[in-house]
């Protein structure tokens, strides 16, 4: 007997929505990091690749998070930009705190695996702390609010 499978294949269609959510929270991305780098400790590894990094994520993020829902009020165009920054970000530091962790790792500084995987988020969220200034949050917040309202906008404009 054949199984009936039945998914959601609203995520792998392309829209306009998703396409300028996807843009946008890239470049929302990559101006948040170059705010960043400035407020970085010396030595952290993954500083220099970390604006494409998060570009990287915030094309994920504005296609799989921003993107996915249009055709909804503005303001949960702009919950949505919000959300899709905040996972960007969240992934972003992961990022630093698994290249921070690596480079610890080569130097011997962990006893077992448990406790380099456990010292990813606490390498990340020091990263997180050290680097959060008014600046930094007012390009991802303006840059998150503008990639809601353009998916929202391509939607209106384009259709699905």
């Amino acid at each position: 007997m054949q199984r009936l499978i039945v998914r959601n294949s609203q995520m792998q269609i392309p829209t306009m929505a998703k396409l300028f959510a996807a843009l946008s929270l890239a470049g929302t991305g990559f101006f948040t990091t170059n705010e960043i780098i400035p407020y970085l400790p010396p030595g952290v590894e993954g500083a220099g690749v970390l604006p494409l990094v998060a570009a990287s994520f915030g094309l994920l993020m504005g296609w799989r998070v921003v993107g996915l829902h249009p055709g909804r009020p503005w303001m949960v165009a702009l919950g949505d930009g919000l959300r899709g920054a905040l996972y960007m970000m969240l992934w972003s530091y992961a990022f630093l705190g698994a290249a921070q962790m690596l480079k610890l790792a080569m130097r011997m500084r962990y006893d077992d695996v448990v406790e380099a995987m456990v010292d990813i988020i606490g390498q990340g969220a020091a990263i997180a702390q050290a680097t959060s200034g008014l600046n930094v949050l007012m390009v991802l917040v303006v840059g998150a609010a503008f990639a809601g309202l353009a998916s929202e906008w391509a939607f209106r404009k384009y259709g699905r």
